[in-house]
């Protein structure tokens, strides 16, 4: 290798690291300049203080583990090293390796063993290594490994045996009853690790002193690192992982348990895995489900071997500085190889998550329990970011669906960061979108799991399954209930997500249901009067406003009123509130009936602003309450029963500014239900020309709307049932 070449594999590490930090600083410097909250109300006031709570939880869970990590890495475990490297290797306990294999390929099984007779020379007594193959030929393959490195085997006692093609679980099983036959010592420590599982060199010398140190310690296991031919995503995916699988692995074991003992390499007291029923229950783990009824588990024999120590109160330790490399071969689909070694590892936790779970804090340790409780819902909470994301984005709303995208970018790439920060494995953009597609598949995938818990498949171990679907109609029910609550869910976590983005309003759709009024609600004839005879007269440059709510304000309660607006410009320099239902305020049409805004003078919300009025709903008082800074007498002013408007009509007439209003909205709804807007032409000028909050079959009908390429003209807020006809936007901004 040239020097060049040599200084690009060095710096190339750095660079990847830099353009990470890069896509962060990019997507927070975006958020500053995307932001534009009118423009960005996809969601409710409930949605934004949900959405909050969940960030709060989550994002504080995660800087949790996070500094227990820390504490664990760079404080915890360095004082345990260095007491550990005090212990003379004479002082050790002896070692006992039992590796299960299956056809693996001959250059796997060469590296494999070779490592491990490497590690038997740097102890002070021999070590024991029973394997457990798929046949004699290569069990014989495996000794002549062993006598590459140790001729004589002078430092390995080596007992074979050949599997009984009852699977992995039942092979180790046997094998762990064959080494009770030995009458090992005491104090032997039992090695279960793969047969495609590399040790790196000094990783027997670094673990065992933590047997001596701890004596309530029943196991541990140790970092990873992948090695994976025939696919760089694969590989990729791996190193992302095993990234993460350390900082919580990390974190957990602070409190002196881990929340998985992998079966590619972990050491257990000889006290506990040579016991009986250590063996009875990795060769037959079942569980009882409420649906599939009493299965067996078919991979997962890690977790088996986990929950065993666990219910008996044997601590766990996972060790950060010893690696332990994982050889994979890929060939054939990459997708469904990933697909598959997710369902199995996610099957595998959540078929023994709820036991665990039910052992107790006390038993479980307070920590991992609630890891364990996350575990069950943090698929769940993994699923907002993506929902909320496909509601922009059928929603047409741009600026929100880039800011989601911003946001997503920039916390996962200082996520990345953590992660991979003093990892062997190094940190490259391509991890940025699998976090995102591994996280979200990942959650989707653990829902089908749970509901699916009995159906096992191992594609990599011969293409063994389980499943107890049963037959006939008895299959037909268990498939079809666990299809029905699968998509269910889905539904559910579908409609909530409506409900926070203000799509649906399940407190609305209820209340309709309990109180018929609201759906047969039947409006009063009709009275009309005429604004001129109450002192609204047009185009005299005067103020017309105080005259309009004069006689708003003195409406009967009890009736459906019509005024009708006359022709020409009627001046307004107050706010318009109509505070009643059952109120028509109707022009001559778009461009006979002018009502001209002055901003200069107006300091409302909106010109037309419509909502019930302030106070307490369904009580009359003496007080004066305060609309958009229009005092409006209650004594004259009648109080709705009810939170919402019905019935109120906006109609033909046209809303001109005289100098542009960019913090005055032209028209405002609020709490308004089965009302109509229609035959308007609502000329630019406004910050927003129409807003409907928390409202419900509301018509815009026949409605001109000036456009501007720099603002969004139309707002909608929990608004239910908006039905449009004929709506026209100027430079098609909608």
């Amino acid at each position: 290798m040239t020097q060049s070449a040599r200084f690009g594999n060095i710096i190339k590490p750095y660079l990847n690291f830099f353009l990470v930090l890069l896509i962060a600083a990019f997507s927070i410097t975006s958020l500053r300049f995307l932001k534009h909250s009118e423009r960005l109300d996809i969601l409710g006031l409930s949605g934004l203080i949900s959405l909050g709570f969940l960030g709060i939880w989550r994002w504080g869970w995660a800087i949790l583990q996070l500094v227990r990590s820390h504490i664990y890495l760079y404080i915890v475990f360095p004082y345990w090293r260095r007491r550990a490297k005090t212990i003379p290797v004479e002082q050790l306990p002896p070692i006992c390796f039992l590796v299960p294999t299956y056809k693996e390929q001959p250059w796997i099984t060469e590296r494999v063993f070779w490592a491990i007779a490497k590690e038997a020379k740097t102890l002070a007594y021999p070590i024991t290594l029973l394997v457990t193959s798929s046949s004699n030929s290569e069990n014989a393959e495996i000794l002549n490994v062993l006598k590459s490195i140790d001729p004589e085997l002078s430092r390995i006692r080596l007992i074979t045996m050949v599997q009984t093609g009852e699977g992995k679980r039942k092979a180790m099983a046997d094998a762990l009853r064959e080494l009770t036959r030995l009458n090992l010592p005491k104090n032997t420590i039992v090695a279960l690790m793969d047969g495609d599982s590399e040790l790196s060199p000094g990783t027997l010398r670094r673990c065992l002193p933590f047997f001596c140190m701890f004596p309530k310690m029943g196991a541990l296991t140790t970092d990873e690192l992948p090695i994976v031919h025939g696919s760089y995503l694969f590989s990729e995916w791996f190193h992302l992982r095993l990234s993460q699988r350390h900082h919580q692995m990390s974190s957990v074991s602070l409190s002196s348990k881990i929340m998985c003992l992998t079966g590619r390499f972990s050491l257990f007291r000889g006290e506990a895995a040579l016991h009986p029923t250590f063996a009875n229950q990795l060769e037959i783990d079942t569980l009882d489900d409420w649906l599939w009824g009493r299965f067996k588990f078919l991979s997962g024999d890690d977790k088996s071997t986990w929950y065993w120590l666990l219910q008996r109160g044997y601590d766990m330790i996972y060790v950060p500085d010893v690696i332990v490399y994982c050889i994979e071969t890929i060939s054939g689909s990459l997708t469904n190889r990933a697909y598959q070694n997710m369902r199995r590892w996610f099957g595998n936790m959540l078929r023994n998550s709820d036991r665990a779970i039910a052992l107790g804090p006390k038993k479980a340790g307070w920590f991992m329990w609630f890891c364990l409780l996350d575990q069950r819902i943090s698929f769940w909470t993994s699923l907002v970011t993506p929902g909320i994301l496909v509601i922009a984005l059928l929603q047409f709303n741009w600026l929100a669906v880039m800011m989601i995208f911003c946001w997503v970018f920039f916390t996962r790439s200082l996520v990345l960061t953590i992660i991979f920060w003093r990892r062997e494995s190094h940190l490259k953009p391509v991890h940025l979108p699998m976090l995102l597609i591994s996280q979200w598949s990942a959650a989707v995938i653990k829902i089908w799991t749970q509901m699916n818990l009995a159906q096992q498949k191992w594609t990599n171990r011969g293409s063994q399954s389980i499943s107890a679907e049963g037959t006939g109609f008895v299959r037909l029910v268990k498939l079809g209930t666990s299809r029905f609550l699968y998509f269910s869910q889905l539904f559910g976590l579908a409609m909530v997500l409506c409900w926070l983005a203000g799509i649906i309003n399940p407190p609305q759709m209820v209340s309709g249901l309990w109180w018929s009024q609201e759906v047969s609600y039947q409006p009063p004839p009709t009275k009309i009067i005429m604004a001129t005879d109450y002192g609204v007269i047009p185009s005299d440059s005067r103020d017309d406003s105080q005259a309009l709510q004069k006689l708003l304000n003195q409406l009967p309660p009890q009736s459906r009123i019509k005024i009708d607006l006359p022709i020409g410009e009627i001046d307004l320099f107050q706010p318009i509130v109509i505070s009643r239902s059952d109120t028509i305020l109707k022009g001559e049409g778009t461009g006979r009936s002018i009502l001209v805004a002055h901003q200069s003078k107006n300091r409302g919300e909106a010109v037309i602003l419509v909502k019930p009025p302030p106070g307490q709903l369904g009580v009359k008082s003496n007080k004066i309450a305060s609309v958009s800074n229009v005092s409006v007498s209650s004594s004259s002013t009648p109080i709705s029963t009810s939170p919402h408007l019905y019935n109120v009509e906006l109609e033909g007439f046209t809303l001109h500014y005289a100098d542009t209003a960019p913090s005055l909205d032209s028209i405002v709804m609020e709490n308004v239900n089965q009302s109509t807007i229609k035959n308007l032409y609502l000329q630019e000028g406004s910050r927003h020309s129409l807003v409907l909050r928390n409202t419900k079959d509301v018509t815009v009908e026949y409605v001109t709307i000036d456009g501007n390429s720099n603002r969004k003209q139309m707002i909608e807020t929990n608004a239910i049932n908006t039905q449009f006809k004929g709506l026209i936007i100027a430079e098609n901004q909608l």
